[in-house]
């Protein structure tokens, strides 16, 4: 009997021990925290990996959501126009043109990645486009039922000439620059680029705290760093590019990456059974008309893969194949053709969805 007891008994701890060890196990198992919140007029999304090596705590959990909204914060401080007291908002207000106007170190950056693509573009992307924004409805003018739906050759002209990427120069070093405007009046929006800049602030907050693997998300783009919590590359989905459809085309495999994509099937007006784009050629001053529904694009930064996916979209899928072959972007191209969608590529890989119903 003692021996048999000795034997229970041993049985009893080995088991104890292998029930610990299989919890401590389960509690250090690499796992998903998530963050959360709003800026710059749309929601984002951080997730984290926290494991035994990085543990999240209620403490750290706090300090991780708090350097997340402080980064964020300042990016719309400085860039937003929809509040009176931002940098860029003062910089709109001052028209004057005889004298240059001073830049934050971070107001130059986005700036001049901006104009950076606007020349290589020969203009298709311009951060001066706003009066033909608010021209053709897609503005703050879009219920304004005392202007016409269809603008006419000369309104045209005249909101043609109060924009102008050229006329826009910084001057001087990092962190004493300046911009020069050559023509008054110029409002500058950067709307089509702040928000990956945005990600791009929010990864490095994530990085200052030591955090190793993450994917941060404004507004639907996308920057990643290391793995998920399944030890594998982050998958991040591309969205069919049809109204009213939360199916996924595809997705891709995204590590130590940006991915921006930009589309017209969310925001346009139909005339007839002919679909107004909201994406506005400055080079034209009118809607664009080819068959591109989406662009998604690839940067090592996400500031510069939201310029590029933008551009992408003025240029459509002939001449903006063309540009991104030049430039070396990962270019993933979704095109309406006809009643379905079809893609093409530039060095962008991605899986397709094999469920996917394309109509």
């Amino acid at each position: 009997m003692k021996l048999k007891t000795l034997i229970l008994t041993l049985l009893l701890v080995l088991t104890g021990i292998l029930i610990f060890a299989g919890h401590a196990r389960s509690a250090s198992a690499p796992r998903l925290v998530r963050f959360e919140g709003e800026t710059m007029g749309t929601a984002w999304h951080v997730s984290i990996v926290a494991d035994a090596k990085h543990p999240v705590t209620g403490e750290s959990y706090g300090r991780i959501q708090a350097a997340l909204e402080e980064a964020l914060k300042e990016v719309d401080f400085r860039m937003s126009t929809w509040k009176d007291f931002t940098e860029l908002s003062r910089l709109n207000a001052n028209e004057s043109i005889d004298e240059d106007a001073e830049l934050s170190p971070e107001l130059a950056l986005v700036l001049a990645r901006a104009l950076e693509v606007s020349a290589k573009t020969g203009g298709a992307y311009d951060v001066t486009v706003g009066p033909l924004v608010d021209l053709w409805k897609f503005g703050p003018t879009k219920n304004d039922a005392e202007m016409p739906e269809i603008p006419d050759a000369e309104a045209i002209a005249a909101a043609k000439a109060q924009i102008g990427w050229e006329a826009l120069t910084i001057l001087g070093e990092v962190p004493n620059q300046t911009l020069r405007r050559t023509k008054p009046g110029l409002k500058i929006d950067l709307s089509s680029i702040a928000k990956g800049y945005g990600v791009d602030c929010a990864a490095r907050a994530l990085e200052t705290l030591g955090v190793e693997n993450y994917m941060v998300e404004v507004g639907g783009e996308v920057r990643t760093r290391g793995v998920n919590h399944l030890l594998k590359p982050w998958r991040i989905g591309i969205q069919l590019p049809v109204p009213d459809s939360n199916q996924l085309f595809g997705s891709v495999e995204l590590t130590c990456r940006s991915m921006a994509t930009s589309g017209d099937y969310r925001n346009f007006k139909l005339e007839g059974e002919k679909r107004r784009s909201h994406i506005i050629d400055p080079r034209t001053g009118v809607p664009v008309e080819h068959a591109l529904v989406s662009v998604s694009v690839l940067a090592d930064d996400c500031m510069t893969a939201d310029a590029w996916a933008t551009a992408l979209m003025v240029l459509g899928p002939e001449e903006g194949k063309k540009i991104a072959e030049a430039e070396k972007l990962p270019v993933l191209f979704l095109i309406q053709d006809g009643q379905t969608i079809r893609e093409e590529s530039v060095g962008f890989e991605f899986k397709k969805n094999p469920y996917l119903k394309n109509p």
